[in-house]
């Protein structure tokens, strides 16, 4: 159970800083 949503909250964070990453890019490149 602890591990099912650690697991959910580590993709969801990377998943969110893969967008924020590529939209930073998009902003400056």
């Amino acid at each position: 159970r602890l591990v099912g949503l650690a697991h959910f909250s580590v993709g969801y964070i990377f998943t969110y800083a893969a967008f924020l990453i590529a939209s930073t890019s998009g902003k400056f490149g």
